[in-house]
């Protein structure tokens, strides 16, 4: 007889072997069933191949140009939701950068876009989102963030004042602009006149100044400030840089009375869309 520890062996074995043997036959079914079934799927794959692609034929011309104008509607749509995107990621960058600008005495800074041109006037007059409701008057001087082509760095710079004043809206009157007259300080010098109304020279925007002392020495490339004579205007705001003649000289003497110059405008006025009012504390 067998013993009680073998008896126990044997008995493992056997339900070792039961299981093995459930398994292969259940992956052996498996198979046969895959094969038997195969020739069945593979029809049915091929039956749907085909009708697939004798619907394409069957459809005329008309209908496939349809559908390549519909897939081409789509992908516009998402190339100008795309270009949209871009767009607006700049604007926050150029928003960001706006807000980094330093507290001037005195003085409060809005934000602001423009958000229309007049077409007549197109680098003179400009439409802002921001009026009465936000503080703005009329007079407040409008500034835009620039690159500095000495520095390398990044500047702020007059761009014009506030012509006038509706609820939510402002028209601002540009540098370039004979509605807009800025008193203005050449650097260095206590050498006072009068800027304003100006054209675009080339890939250049160029304002006259007026009124400057003639029994001053100027040099083409003095930088420009605002004078801050104006309550409404702080002082030592960068605007341009005077531009020299055909002959180097960067005056005029005017009915040998005074000095008139032209200045180059440090603002790019093509590249234009948000700006800053500065606006007088309470």
């Amino acid at each position: 007889m067998l013993s009680r520890q073998n008896f126990i062996l044997l008995a493992g074995f056997a339900i070792l072997f039961i299981v093995f043997s459930i398994t292969a036959v259940r992956n052996l079914t498996k198979r046969i069933v895959s094969d038997f079934y195969h020739p069945f799927f593979s029809s049915v794959e091929a039956v749907s191949d085909k009708a697939a692609s004798e619907s394409l034929l069957v459809r005329s011309k008309s209908e496939l140009a349809y559908q390549v104008l519909n897939l081409q509607r789509e992908n516009d749509i998402m190339s100008a939701k795309m270009s949209i995107l871009n767009n607006l990621k700049m604007e926050n960058t150029e928003l960001r950068g706006l807000v980094g600008i330093d507290k001037v005495p005195f003085f409060n800074c809005l934000t602001s876009e423009i958000v229309r041109r007049d077409p007549a006037r197109w680098y003179e007059k400009l439409v802002i989102n921001r009026g009465l409701s936000d503080g703005v008057r009329e007079g407040s001087l409008v500034i835009s963030k620039i690159l500095r082509k000495d520095t390398g760095g990044t500047a702020f710079a007059v761009v014009g004042r506030i012509k006038s004043v509706s609820s939510h809206e402002s028209v601002v009157s540009t540098i370039l602009s004979d509605d807009c007259s800025l008193s203005v300080m050449v650097s260095g010098r206590k050498a006072h006149g009068i800027a304003g109304t100006g054209r675009k020279t080339g890939r250049t925007f160029v304002v006259g100044i007026k009124y400057l002392p003639r029994d001053v020495t100027y040099s083409p490339g003095e930088v420009v400030y605002t004078s801050g004579l104006s309550g409404l205007t702080p002082s030592s705001i960068l605007i341009g840089r005077l531009a020299g003649d055909g002959d180097g000289k960067a005056v005029n003497i005017k009915d040998n009375l005074y000095a008139e110059a032209r200045m180059e405008a440090a603002v790019n006025f093509d590249n234009l869309h948000f700006v800053l009012v500065l606006v007088p504390e309470k």
